[in-house]
């Protein structure tokens, strides 16, 4: 029953967020540390909200190029406790993050993870994160990681605002 349950909620987060697009979008190759790339697998643009609470989430651009399905598991930060892959549903009527199990990118989509949709939750956040500030994050796949920084953005920003580099 749980494991249906969970199914249904994974499936159903899934077909609600536009997360997987047939197709990469390209970028300028200018700024490498805020991207990271390996085995065919790029993150791009992640970024998270200022915040002084002990929970953040985070957001990121994942492109697959490779020939196989990988999934994203969660991620690492030394500024957190952990980093957990979570999806965003509407819980009797109020918002709410659910922890979810590996989720596939396959080979050569793009998944999105971005407010109202997939995300990274960050939980036992050490230190308030102060917009303009970057942070450094290790997205887990199931077959490695990705080293790469990210932006802490305005509290209440809904995208990643490229300011300081170009793609």
């Amino acid at each position: 029953m749980i494991r249906t349950v969970r199914a249904a909620v994974l499936a159903g987060l899934l077909a609600a967020v536009p997360a997987v697009a047939e197709e990469a979008h390209g970028h300028a190759d200018g700024d490498s540390h805020h991207e990271a790339e390996a085995g065919g697998l790029r993150a791009v643009h992640a970024w998270t909200r200022a915040t002084s609470d002990t929970t953040a989430l985070i957001f990121v651009d994942i492109e697959n190029g490779s020939d196989k399905t990988v999934s994203i598991v969660g991620a690492e930060a030394g500024w957190a406790e952990t980093v957990e892959l979570v999806g965003f549903q509407l819980k009797d009527g109020e918002p709410a993050w659910v922890a979810l199990p590996p989720v596939p990118v396959k080979a050569g989509t793009e998944m999105v993870l971005s407010p109202d949709g997939l995300a990274l939750r960050a939980i036992g956040v050490k230190q308030p994160l102060g917009a303009g500030e970057e942070r450094n994050i290790e997205i887990e796949f199931d077959t490695g990681h990705l080293d790469m920084v990210l932006q802490v953005e305005a509290a209440d920003a809904r995208a990643h605002s490229h300011a300081g580099h170009q793609h």
